[in-house]
């Protein structure tokens, strides 16, 4: 049996209402969705060995359960529920067993959301296809480190540096790295990515979804330019009226965060927005997930 398959009768056998969804997903583009599966799960059935489906898809439940019950909160009250990094730091950063479940939880999204799979698909045909042999990337709160290290696989002759202020997420990176047989070209820092100086020599950067999660996301702008060297590429992306107990920056137009690249010096190449294919029932805000891609200007005006 395949590890699609094996993942496909997992969540009809173990999470019947969870269904609907991955087979969406899966319908949307099903040879993609099988090599995801196949990709990703793989490498997280070497890191955790025996179990790992069940850990992974529990954790993806348990993740998507959490994500439509803060967007019920949020259509009720108008707002998010946190403001401030404080507040999230207690409620998840905190707890060692609630980040790691959040981070294998949200690693599955990456095709088993049929919007982000969406985004996983623009992601490799028009950044990772498109990156030099040899590039040298650096990979802005990499979380699980799927993303970064998809990047690798694609690329055998790149390297990454990847900085991350969570421990969960450090661990994790590192254990799918050696999973995959990149942890020689993949390095992460326990760092605030925020603090990175400007050293203007990366190829290309890559962050997803941190934008949301900060109380001045115009900053996560300014520290991508300035680890880009003149014309480097950018792949970030960010969620918008969508809500997760740390979201804490409110994002309700696409135009939002394609002015906060624009004035951190960056040129927006493409744009792809997308939401999940049902939402709730009269719901006020479309939950959408936006990916940019994004160059460092060379001058003034293009």
């Amino acid at each position: 049996m395949t590890v699609a398959a094996e993942l496909l009768a997992y969540v009809k056998a173990r999470h019947p209402r969870s269904w609907r969804g991955v087979e969406e997903a899966r319908a949307l583009d099903t040879a993609r969705f099988d090599a995801y599966a196949e990709l990703l799960l793989g490498w997280a059935i070497r890191a955790l060995g025996d179990g790992a489906i069940a850990r992974t898809v529990d954790a993806f439940v348990h993740f998507t359960s959490d994500v439509n019950l803060a967007q019920g909160r949020y259509e009720a009250d108008g707002r998010y529920e946190s403001s401030s990094y404080r507040e999230v730091y207690e409620a998840v950063y905190a707890d060692r067993a609630t980040m790691d479940d959040y981070l294998w939880g949200v690693y599955l999204t990456n095709f088993l959301w049929v919007h982000h799979l969406e985004i996983s698909a623009f992601y490799e045909a028009r950044f990772v296809a498109r990156l030099p042999e040899r590039a040298r990337l650096v990979e802005l709160a990499p979380g699980h480190g799927g993303w970064g290290l998809l990047a690798l696989h694609r690329r055998p002759g790149a390297t990454l540096a990847g900085f991350d202020i969570s421990p969960s997420s450090i661990d994790i990176a590192r254990s799918l790295a050696r999973a995959a047989g990149l942890a020689d070209r993949a390095s992460y820092e326990l760092r605030d990515a925020l603090t990175l100086p400007a050293a203007g020599d990366a190829d290309a950067c890559i962050c997803n979804f941190l934008v949301e999660h900060l109380e001045t996301p115009a900053r996560l702008f300014e520290v991508i330019a300035g680890a880009l060297a003149p014309g480097g590429r950018a792949f970030v992306s960010g969620a918008l009226t969508a809500a997760q107990v740390d979201h804490i920056h409110e994002f309700r137009r696409e135009s939002e965060l394609v002015l906060l690249a624009e004035q951190a010096g960056l040129r927006v190449l493409e744009t792809l927005s997308v939401g999940p294919a049902r939402t709730l029932p009269g719901a006020r805000h479309l939950p959408r997930s936006m990916s940019l891609l994004l160059q460092r200007r060379t001058r003034e005006h293009w």
